[in-house]
């Protein structure tokens, strides 16, 4: 009956463990989906108020460079030349720092992804730490039992062993033994055959 009900509680256990692992499995995973889309819009929203932002300095420098065009009188060579080279400028910023924003954008989510992950991990060792403590000592006690099942089946026939609730444990016999105190002060029965 103990056997059986050591087994039972063992599958149960490990069915347990199964259940939280499959647990921690779903919320880490819908954790890291969650991140993963917070930060996909976070930086999708800060690329386009970027680009937003060189699109209109762009155009409020090619309108005043058509501005000037038209207005010859205060425009010169020099200085038409300097306002078109500068325009050129601005484009290959625009676009090397267009090329770092989506390198941000490909990368950037492992920066903030790695704390939950680490975190994660932690957790789920912590747990497979819990679980193999619970199951040394589920072994100790499993090995503790058979011990003193072996023990009891080691008591000579004719004898019991017996516990009330309060604690108290008894020897019951068959037939009177007869007891007796060795020279050692220790009290010994002998056991009739039967």
């Amino acid at each position: 009956m103990e056997k059986n009900s050591i087994l039972g509680l063992s599958k149960e256990l490990e069915t347990k463990k199964q259940q939280d692992r499959d647990r921690i499995e779903k919320h880490t995973l819908s954790e890291l989906t969650r991140h993963a889309k917070h930060l996909r819009d976070g930086l999708s929203v800060e690329l386009g108020t970027t680009k937003t932002a060189i699109n209109d300095h762009l155009k409020e420098i090619t309108g005043l460079i058509n501005t000037l065009e038209t207005d010859t009188t205060e425009l010169t060579g020099e200085t038409r030349k300097t306002l078109i080279d500068d325009l050129g400028k601005i484009e290959k910023i625009s676009e090397k720092n267009r090329q770092a924003a989506l390198k941000s954008l490909r990368w950037g989510w492992l920066k903030y992804s790695l704390p939950a992950l680490l975190i994660c991990a932690t957790f789920l060792a912590a747990n497979w730490g819990l679980m193999q403590w619970q199951t040394s000592r589920l072994t100790s006690m499993q090995e503790q039992i058979n011990q003193a099942q072996q023990t009891l089946s080691q008591l000579p026939q004719g004898v019991q062993f017996h516990q009330d609730g309060a604690g108290a444990s008894y020897l019951i016999y068959d037939t009177k033994p007869e007891h007796y105190q060795t020279t050692s002060g220790v009290w010994v029965s002998k056991l009739r055959k039967p």
